[in-house]
């Protein structure tokens, strides 16, 4: 086994600092530009059904093709309780409290997705 030594020059830890910086400041700009989340929108078949407020706890169902979906909002994060699909991926997917954070239930047609608080629905920090 050969060991090498390394050896840096003040051009190479110039670079691996400058790096290191931008990148740090990279993802500061990225969570900056996706700003808070106050609003959960579910959708059933591309229709918007619900718009419900991060900060009061509340379970409620919405209804899809195959059923009803069970949706709890809870410490601003919101999740899928149960649903009647089959592999339950929505359920598994767990609390969302990011804006660009998404739970899909695609066999019963129903997403959710949080609403940044700045009013950009559309676009947040990551497609910006």
């Amino acid at each position: 086994m050969f060991i090498h030594k390394l050896s840096l020059t003040r051009s190479d830890i110039f670079l691996i600092v400058g790096l290191l910086a931008v990148a740090i400041v990279g993802l500061g700009v990225v969570r900056y530009m996706a700003g808070g989340t106050d609003t959960a929108l579910v959708q059933v078949d591309g229709k918007e059904v619900i718009r419900a407020s991060l900060s009061q706890d509340q379970r409620f169902s919405v209804d899809g093709p195959l059923g009803s979906t069970e949706i709890e909002i809870k410490d601003n994060r919101v999740r899928v309780v149960d649903s009647p699909c089959r592999k339950k991926i929505c359920v598994d997917t767990d609390w969302i409290d990011k804006p660009y954070q998404t739970i899909v239930c695609a066999p019963n047609r129903v997403v959710i997705r949080l609403i940044s608080s700045r009013g950009k629905d559309e676009l947040d920090g990551i497609t910006e």
